[in-house]
């Protein structure tokens, strides 16, 4: 999750870059915990991603397409080394909004900026058609929010973190809650993950989703801006390290609010199912996974040593969370 960065980025994805809108996840199935998609989560107005780069899936979204935010992404831990990109514009989805090539009247499938959707379509109105279902870039300007990823980039590796510059993977996301807080949440627990899963021949999965405040909206009303994209009241994400032995597989959560200085609260996954219903209002049982050995005590230790870290000291969104505190130690600009 970050603040601005992605030019060079946009020519480099037109045709590298696509997302699948799908009746269902089986093209991406190999993103969830025993190929079992999350439960409980569904309404009319969702669209299923398979987000794919370079003819490769690399994750999964469930997308609203009236709150205009994702519902959830699942991903899973790739620890080689991010290569950021080097501008700022995010991609968007054009099969959102059944946007066709001009030339070839056929369906754009590929993940792009939306000036390079204008070009292709040759409609002049191409941005009123993408805000009907789907945030875009401006609605971001001026109004506090960072584009905060739900699969973040420094879990995937190499090229590959370019495929989760898309808005279908952003929420907006308090501006120091992200580069703060949930910034220390993803570079403690990728560190944890990779000594304690990956490391081992274990396999993380993760499921990382927001609820959405309906009361709370962006863009800010004014320069005659419609708020429109819902902003989330919490974030959260569920982890599961799958492992041949099963002593050492493991599962746990983190909930946090949407707040500059909201508090984190480690759990199971079973209570975040629970919390989550609550926080949702639905009927539905919610289940994020099927059992992941979530009552071991190596998960409960992992969590509470993520935990530990996450409540000492937090620096000020001037200085990367993640860098070894120092006098020369200055965060540099993260993408948002």
């Amino acid at each position: 999750m970050e603040p601005l960065v992605l030019l060079g980025f946009a020519a480099l994805c037109a045709g590298l870059a696509q997302a699948e809108v799908v009746g269902d996840f089986s093209p991406c199935k190999q993103f969830f915990y025993g190929e079992k998609v999350p439960q409980g989560f569904g309404t009319a107005d969702m669209a299923k991603i398979c987000q794919k780069y370079k003819n490769k899936y690399h994750f999964a979204t469930l997308y609203d397409k009236s709150s205009r935010i994702p519902v959830w992404s699942a991903y899973t831990l790739d620890p080689r080394k991010c290569e950021k990109p080097k501008s700022n514009t995010w991609m968007v989805e054009p099969q959102l909004s059944d946007l066709k090539d001009q030339k070839s009247n056929l369906p754009l499938v590929n993940m792009m900026t939306e000036a390079q959707i204008k070009e292709k379509t040759g409609d002049q109105n191409v941005k009123e058609k993408l805000k009907q279902r789907q945030a875009i870039n401006e609605d971001y300007e001026k109004t506090g929010y960072d584009r905060g990823h739900l699969n973040p980039r420094d879990f995937q590796g190499g090229d590959d973190c370019l495929a989760t510059f898309t808005l279908t993977n952003a929420a907006p996301q308090q501006s120091r809650f992200n580069r703060v807080h949930w910034r220390k949440l993803e570079c403690n627990l990728k560190k944890q993950l990779t000594e304690k899963c990956h490391n081992e021949n274990g396999k993380a999965f993760l499921v990382t989703g927001v609820v959405p405040d309906k009361q709370k909206k962006i863009p800010n009303k004014d320069n005659n801006r419609v708020p429109r994209v819902v902003v989330p009241s919490h974030f959260w994400t569920a982890v599961c390290c799958n492992h041949a032995d099963n002593n050492k597989k493991f599962a746990f959560a983190f909930l946090w609010e949407n707040e500059a200085n909201s508090i984190p609260k480690g759990m199971t996954v079973k209570d975040l199912n629970t919390e989550l219903k609550r926080l949702y209002g639905g009927n539905q049982a919610i289940t994020i996974f099927n059992d992941c050995n979530e009552d071991s005590q190596r998960g409960k230790d992992i969590s509470a040593a993520i935990s530990e870290k996450l409540g000492s000291n937090l620096p000020d969104t001037d200085q990367d969370p993640c860098q070894t505190p120092g006098p020369s130690v200055r965060k540099r600009p993260r993408t948002k």
